[in-house]
């Protein structure tokens, strides 16, 4: 049996990827039909999905008797005379045989950045498979693993990560976990060279682009996947990549990276901030759990945290405390209330003095 819970949930979430979701519907009502109130086992589960939709999962059954974490290497050509978009994968793993693994891809144009070929489900059975999208009019960034359609790592083949591609997917990319998750790399990568004294000037071009881009976006419609796409890793996160962790270096190269986009972009977060305080208020106090209004306070929590990250002199103290303060003082809810106060317990000056008023 695949021998971890959370990724036991991912196999059965892939045979949703796989058979569509009305396939996976099919294959839950014959489950339950031919079991309903008996003992069943894995493979009791996989015949019914196979049988309900007339399609050969044994294959697929090798993901219950592997254990670790697959990987997936990808490298892509593009042939202008022709038209034709080639992505090879390939896979490995702990597995004597190769998997069955589904990997959603879309195509977004490098040039206008518009999605020419929507997530298509490519399933690859073999050690290596290139699959190839014809009529493609122009040179584009694939967009792999959406939805993170399968428990895998997904790697270049070269070994080296082309930000550039990143820093456009996280911009472009209309896949919520693709963009979230190339920002996340292009923020990890600052972090460590900031960690280093390391820098690169063209990783930072990389991340303010990101930043700005999701900020300011029209087209983003989920306040959540937007404030995640704009949260820089967490600490502990960041040392689950290090062979060697420093804490104390860790927190600083971090808070290091948060401030300087704060200060680059103050005045668009800051607008931001504005435009959601005031949708919040337009519904006079009103305390909704819709996704919406739970994604619209998440974001401008996020939000908050990048302004009261500002606070080196006297005068800045005093705006971050009474941004937070007025927060704190107007919250309906919870949450709203602890990351006000989250954001006073950092601050010395004005904002300690905030901070004690709101516990007493």
């Amino acid at each position: 049996m695949y021998n971890d819970h959370f990724c036991g949930a991912e196999v059965i979430r892939m045979y949703n990827t796989l058979l569509t979701p009305a396939g996976f519907r099919k294959g839950m009502d014959l489950y339950f039909e031919r079991h309903d109130g008996s003992g069943v086992t894995c493979d009791d589960f996989r015949s019914a999905m196979a049988d309900a939709n007339g399609v050969d999962l044994d294959q697929f059954g090798l993901w219950y008797s592997t254990s670790g974490t697959p990987t997936v290497t990808y490298s892509s050509s593009y042939d202008a005379e022709s038209g034709t978009f080639s992505l090879t994968l390939s896979q490995k793993s702990n597995s004597d045989d190769p998997l069955h693994i589904p990997v959603s891809v879309g195509l977004i144009d490098k040039e206008s950045g518009e999605e020419v070929v929507p997530t298509k489900v490519l399933e690859l059975k073999e050690a290596t498979q290139t699959f190839e999208f014809t009529d493609i009019k122009g040179d584009v960034v694939p967009s792999i693993l959406r939805g993170f359609s399968a428990p895998v790592k997904v790697v270049p083949e070269s070994g080296v990560v082309d930000e550039s591609s990143l820093a456009f997917l996280a911009a472009k990319d209309t896949d919520g976990f693709n963009k979230w998750e190339s920002g996340q790399r292009l923020f990890t990568s600052l972090i460590f060279q900031t960690m280093d004294d390391k820098q690169s000037e063209q990783t930072l071009s990389f991340v303010n682009e990101a930043f700005i881009q999701t900020l300011t976006s029209e087209n983003m419609s989920d306040y959540s996947i937007q404030a995640y796409a704009l949260t820089p890793p967490t600490e502990s996160t960041l040392a689950e990549e290090l062979d060697v962790v420093d804490p104390v270096a860790l927190r600083q190269a971090r808070g290091s990276v948060k401030k300087a986009i704060a200060r680059k972009f103050q005045t668009e977060i800051r607008a931001k901030y504005d435009e959601l305080t005031a949708a919040m208020e337009a519904e006079r106090g009103e305390f909704k759990v819709d996704a919406t209004s739970v994604g619209r306070r998440r974001l401008r929590n996020v939000l908050l945290d990048y302004l009261c990250s500002i606070k080196e002199t006297a005068e800045e103290q005093k705006a971050a405390a009474e941004l937070a303060t007025a927060q704190y003082n107007a919250a309906t809810g919870m949450t709203d209330k602890i990351a006000a106060l989250a954001a006073l317990s950092s601050m010395d000056g004005e904002g300690a003095d905030a901070r004690d008023a709101a516990i007493h």
